[in-house]
């Protein structure tokens, strides 16, 4: 796994534009990557199954690619796994928390996938979560040349792969990027999702800071059990991580009221974020006007071009 220390993020910010367009370029080369195997190998997997855990930047990843394939003339049709989650009174009783992906129409999605890289198009249900049921339906158009991009935790889960029949090609993303702080602490990539999920929920889910940060321990128990055993499963792995990024979370999280009411040391430390708080507390801060509008980082902070 890849290390970074804090310092040299405190160095790299004295030319802020430069940082970030270098570490913009650096992800801009990474779905460069991924597209170049992912059209060699589309006439036999013409299926891209792409997941993360939470807080990994999956959906912007799915979305940069789509934009970067159809920029080379690629139909890409884009599905979400969470549009296929099972009304709340048809699910079986052994799905018993929002991780399980029993909790999916797993049939109902690999046949919308199969049948969209078949060249149908095809009426795709959205979900209501506020509900618990299915809101409506969508039509997505097919091709039989182009590039299907579905994207969920559970993607490369074999209770779904199984049902593909071969036609696809795993993705895993996930920031990967460990940051030593000054007292030579590791901060890991768990904790620093827990950054960005403290933004996101707050922002589009009305958490408090202290919710995201309490329900951090069934989200690491389901990604443990459900979806790190399958990683295996992706011959694409990209590290989301953007060096900047603790200075943008940094800037977001400081200017919170809710940051310096909620988060005490003791809250803190009882949920393993102390070092994680140090270096929130220490990195030169970065305001958005650097950062573009397509970046990953704004799936968290807001500002995004893309709809999530």
């Amino acid at each position: 796994m890849r290390v970074i220390d804090i310092e040299d993020i405190t160095e790299a910010m004295e030319d802020q534009t430069a940082f970030v367009l270098r570490c913009e370029e650096e992800y801009r080369d990474k779905i460069s990557s991924a597209a170049a195997k992912i059209l060699r190998e589309r006439e036999q997997k013409p299926v891209v199954c792409l997941t993360g855990p939470s807080g990994s930047g999956k959906t912007t990843t799915a979305m940069r690619l789509k934009v970067y394939l159809e920029n080379l003339g690629v139909h890409v049709s884009l599905v979400s796994m969470d549009n296929f989650f099972l009304p709340l009174h048809k699910r079986p009783p052994e799905a018993s928390d929002w991780e399980s992906p029993l909790c999916v129409d797993r049939e109902r999605l690999a046949d919308c996938i199969l049948r969209l890289a078949g060249g149908e198009d095809v009426e795709a249900p959205w979900y209501d979560f506020v509900k618990g049921d299915i809101g409506g339906f969508r039509e997505l158009q097919g091709d039989k040349d182009g590039i299907v991009i579905a994207e969920g935790i559970h993607m490369l889960n074999p209770l779904i792969l199984d049902l593909l029949h071969g036609a696809y090609t795993g993705v895993y993303v996930a920031p990967r990027t460990r940051i030593i702080t000054k007292e030579d602490k590791i901060v890991d990539p768990e904790k620093l999702r827990v950054a960005r999920r403290m933004l996101r929920d707050l922002i589009g889910r009305g958490h408090s800071l202290r919710r995201t940060i309490e329900l951090s321990q069934s989200v690491d128990a389901g990604e443990l059990h459900y979806i790190q055993p399958n990683k295996g499963n992706a011959e694409i792995h990209i590290n989301t991580f953007h060096d900047y990024e603790p200075c943008i979370l940094s800037k977001y999280l400081r200017d919170l009221p809710e940051f310096h009411e909620q988060l005490d040391d003791t809250f803190v430390e009882e949920h393993g974020l102390t070092d994680l708080m140090r270096v929130v507390n220490s990195v030169p801060p970065l305001t958005t006007p650097y950062v573009p509008k397509n970046s990953l980082v704004r799936e968290f902070v807001g500002g995004s071009i893309f709809e999530y």
